[in-house]
């Protein structure tokens, strides 16, 4: 009678580095939605400032989603192989029975021995993120009246609670702490961001001036001449240097900054001319200093 023998070692690697593939699609496709809705609600505090919506910019769910998704792309190159290669780079310089590979697996006994470890190591990362959103959004109060200890701690016992209620599950415990924990960082940066934007919108409304967060979040806003059509029965603006928000079915949306009012024409009623180099330099400098006539 034969004895059954054990697989050989690759059939049993290779469905699970499938399912760890196919997790990590899974996470970024949902990664992908909730950066989108970040996104859109951190474009729709920026554009609210002139009293405009993304959709009228050319800046609709779609159109974000898409620049979202070259972002989950890039990221995907980097993280896939990376999480794959986890294990090899974890032990790579390790030496059996140095003092390196001895503290490695203790605390990887620890953490698999005690999951209230792991609550609080999760929930501690938590508050870090509070903190550091906290000290992005104004790092000299944060930082001179040590306030960013009171987002740490605060984050890391808000999160405390839940992380551990959910890791009670056996089965599922791992994917409900990640749910948590994506709820959790989803309502920071709804918060956070959207307030950053809202606040760098009120200063472009006021200045003129373009910063490179916008650019990241897809708002292409850009410095422009305006050459205004006359059309009867409506007033005609005046030329000049202004900033074109974007387009949507054939209507530009235009904010001149010296009147501090929002412009909507057709393109057959416009013609906008943008320079490069030195030339731009000096269309911002004409159309920040009409800001302030």
């Amino acid at each position: 009678m034969q004895t059954p023998t054990a697989p050989p070692a690759e059939t049993t690697r290779t469905p699970a580095k499938k399912d760890a593939l196919q997790a990590i699609v899974t996470l970024l496709g949902l990664g992908g939605v909730i950066l989108t809705g970040i996104q859109y609600w951190a474009v729709d505090r920026y554009l609210a400032q002139f009293d405009v919506t993304p959709e009228e910019v050319g800046l609709d769910t779609s159109v974000l989603l898409t620049r979202a998704a070259t972002v989950l792309v890039f990221l995907g190159f980097l993280i896939v192989p990376a999480l794959l290669a986890f294990p090899s780079l974890f032990s790579m310089g390790m030496t059996e029975g140095s003092d390196r590979s001895r503290l490695a697996a203790f605390l990887l006994r620890q953490f698999r021995q005690r999951p209230g470890l792991r609550t609080l190591a999760l929930s501690a990362l938590v508050g870090l993120a509070w903190a550091a959103a906290a000290l992005a959004e104004s790092p000299t109060i944060m930082l001179r009246e040590g306030l960013w200890v009171t987002m740490l701690v605060g984050g890391t016992l808000i999160a405390a609670p839940a992380l551990h209620i959910a890791g009670k599950h056996r089965t599922l415990g791992p994917l409900l702490r990640l749910c948590v924990i994506v709820f959790m960082m989803t309502g920071l940066c709804l918060m956070s961001l959207g307030d950053v934007m809202e606040k760098r919108g009120a200063r472009t409304a006021e200045s003129a001036h373009l910063g490179r967060l916008e650019r990241l979040l897809g708002i292409r806003a850009q410095y422009v001449r305006a050459d205004f059509s006359e059309v009867a029965g409506s007033p005609t603006p005046e030329d000049g240097p202004m900033l074109h928000l974007g387009q949507a079915g054939g209507i530009h949306v235009l904010y001149d900054c010296s009147s501090s009012t929002v412009i909507r024409r057709a393109a057959v009623q416009v013609q906008l001319t943008t320079y490069m180099g030195r030339s731009r330099d000096l269309l911002a400098y004409e159309a920040e200093r009409s800001c302030r006539l």
